[in-house]
């Protein structure tokens, strides 16, 4: 690498660019972020249950599945241990997670982000969903695979540029995450796989336990819904003690890893009546903070708003739901969705690290696993970037992706250049080699990657880097700078 001393004068040359949102391409913190999905539609019998794996990037082909194992994430995997493929087949699954979502909203609903924190919501629609007129959603509707997409809002009040906060974003599309058409986004969880072996995933690796595992004192557990409509398939056992009175689509269930690696029985977590549901209600989203002990879930149909929470009691009484509110009103009216549009999958992160840049307490909460952008130095960025942590082989990586056009001459021949900087100084490195850029991508905003392996001895140290992207038209008459994103080590 080499130190550029012309490129903060080249820099200031540019005009002062204001952000790009009209291309079709996937954009904001989590574009192209390593994840897990379950679907729904065209897998066969009891496949919705399925863990699909995608990892880092764009284009990185169909999602996979985990490998066949005790101590497998995989719902389907661990599910089968106690029941026929036929049997389990006769169940529609919903959305499910891990429990390591960070649900950062007050008992009472209100969005609450602490003033060195970040969060960021990330979402699935159901098939047949519109947007409201202007809104990425209906952008994205018009390409007529809305079900397959996930959305990203980075909530107000996170410690992040203005200009990127309350903004909806389609993080994946239907192609970034390597499903077929017809298949339909019914569950998403990103802690999952955040920095951890992406290649065999026949393992965690040493030291990435907490990513998947939990916070102290926590047991490793999944928690689902099943649909109200397959709730009698259900083995009775699932039940607990009141099979009659729990059974139900609105109570959740789970599965719990034991000291030895393997899964036990589902069994209940929350009763629909602890959620302030009717027994005859179907939660369709879910997300579970299990340290907070919150539930971030939505209902199917649009009777009740599309994203509710409930915390722990206080007085011994189950809580009524409340509707996620902001400043402006309900989170759901904000997001872009129409009225009838139906959340079908939802995933929370606070992707922030200890604010002395250690590790925060408990383990790595994600904030050296994603990267957080930060302001540029042209004023407002105008195309994409991401950061994300990985473990390969025994190596750390961090892969840096650039996603997005100059705006003025948009989708034209031109270069790239990959940068970095280290803590709070703005002497620009260069990271890797020129890139040429490909207007005939069919990815659209053609991304492009650049990966910087960390030493064994400053992994995990709490040092900061920010990788930061310039992209030039092949005229050299715009330098279009894309959003910096920090990491820790």
């Amino acid at each position: 690498m080499r130190t550029l001393t012309s490129a903060i004068a080249l820099v200031s040359l540019s005009p002062l660019l204001t952000a790009q949102y009209a291309l079709h391409e996937s954009r904001g913190v989590l574009a192209g972020a390593p994840t897990t999905v379950q679907v729904d539609m065209g897998l066969g019998a009891g496949g919705d249950c399925q863990a699909r794996v995608h990892r880092s990037g764009f284009g990185v082909g169909p999602t996979t599945t985990f490998p066949s194992g005790v101590n497998a994430p995989d719902l389907r995997q661990i599910l089968l241990q106690f029941l026929t493929a036929a049997q389990l087949g006769s169940i529609d699954f919903d959305d499910f997670s891990m429990g390591r979502d960070e649900i950062l909203i007050d008992d009472d609903g209100t969005v609450n982000v602490p003033p060195s924190s970040w969060a960021v919501l990330s979402f699935s629609l159901r098939n047949g969903a519109t947007g409201i007129a202007g809104s990425r959603i209906q952008q994205e509707a018009s390409q007529g695979q809305i079900g397959a997409a996930l959305f990203t809002r980075i909530l107000p009040g996170s410690n992040l540029p203005l200009a990127i906060v309350n903004r909806t974003e389609r993080s994946h599309s239907r192609q970034d995450l390597g499903l077929p058409v017809g298949q339909e986004v019914d569950g998403v969880d990103f802690a999952t796989l955040l920095g951890i072996e992406q290649s065999g995933l026949t393992a965690v690796e040493p030291g990435f336990g907490p990513l998947i595992e939990s916070a102290p004192g926590i047991p490793s557990e999944i928690y689902f819904t099943v649909s109200h409509a397959t709730r009698a398939a259900v083995p009775t056992t699932w039940w607990g003690n009141a099979p009659t009175v729990n059974r139900s689509g609105a109570t959740i269930l789970r599965v719990a890893r034991g000291s030895s690696g393997t899964w036990g029985p589902p069994s209940v977590y929350k009763v629909w009546f602890q959620l302030g549901l009717g027994q005859d209600e179907d939660i369709d989203a879910l997300a579970v903070d299990r340290a907070a002990d919150k539930v971030l879930f939505s209902c199917v149909g649009t009777a009740r708003d599309q994203f509710l929470m409930v915390g722990p009691s206080t007085d011994g009484n189950p809580p009524a739901p409340s509707t996620v509110q902001t400043a402006n009103g309900p989170l759901s009216q904000q997001v872009g969705k129409a009225q009838s549009d139906d959340v079908d999958a939802v995933c929370t992160l606070d992707p922030v690290i200890g604010t002395n840049g250690g590790l925060s307490p408990g383990g790595d909460d994600f904030g050296s696993s994603c990267g957080m952008p930060g302001n540029g130095l042209l004023g407002v960025p105008s195309v994409h970037a991401s950061a994300f942590r990985r473990y390969s082989g025994g190596t750390t990586f961090f892969d840096t992706w650039l996603v997005g056009w100059p705006p003025n001459t948009s989708a034209t021949a031109g270069i790239a250049v990959p940068f970095v900087t280290f803590g709070n100084a703005l002497d620009l490195v260069q990271l890797g080699p020129v890139q040429l850029r490909n207007p005939a991508d069919p990815t659209p905003g053609n991304p492009l990657a650049q990966s910087l392996a960390i030493p064994p001895a400053l992994s995990l140290s709490g040092l900061s880097i920010t990788f930061r992207w310039a992209a030039i038209d092949a005229n050299f008459t715009e330098l279009a700078e894309a959003w910096p994103v920090r990491v820790f080590l």
